[in-house]
């Protein structure tokens, strides 16, 4: 995947173990020398396949926190469905030490369209994807198949230069970013 540039959208299979893709994912960022953040749930399968990755930054969603970073912790809360905070995290995140490359995990866009409606997804999705476009960021968002109908992944697909899917097969890449 080294050769990727930008966002890209990651569409699994929940039935298999896409998580490892992600992994994988996460490990090459790390060792290519980026700084890599992962936004995900605690208890989420992407989260416990990355939480013993050195160095890797997390942004927890939960229902209620507010950032509150402590020094040295790679771990902040942050509220999963105030999404003005939540760009203003991914936009300090990514304009903090610009002279770094970053890549940022985003885990994952099915449940916060179920949490928030398609609408308000889709504009923090666009919103999300300019404020990546401003820094060397290479970024993998999740989302399940079959978790929505067609219309609604096809504009989701639209936001990304890239596309992967990953199913009882394997990862493969349906369009080059």
């Amino acid at each position: 995947m080294s050769n990727y540039k930008g966002a890209m959208l990651l569409e699994a299979d929940p039935s298999v173990n896409y998580e490892r893709a992600v992994k994988e994912f996460a490990l090459e960022m790390v060792a290519s020398g980026r700084d890599v953040f992962a936004f995900t749930s605690k208890g989420s399968p992407v989260y416990l396949q990355l939480k013993d990755i050195p160095g890797l930054r997390f942004f927890i969603l939960s229902e209620s926190s507010y950032p509150k970073p402590s020094p040295g912790s790679l771990e902040v809360m942050v509220p999963r469905s105030d999404y003005s905070v939540l760009l203003n995290v991914m936009d300090e995140a990514v304009t903090r030490n610009p002279e770094k490359t970053k890549a940022m995990i985003f885990d994952n866009v099915s449940s916060l369209i179920l949490d928030a409606g398609f609408q308000e997804c889709y504009k923090f999705l666009r919103q999300v994807n300019e404020i990546l476009s401003h820094g060397d960021v290479i970024s993998e968002f999740l989302v399940l198949s079959k978790a929505h109908d067609d219309k609604m992944m096809n504009l989701i697909k639209n936001l990304y230069s890239g596309h992967l899917t990953y199913d009882a097969t394997g990862l493969h890449v349906t369009k080059k970013g």
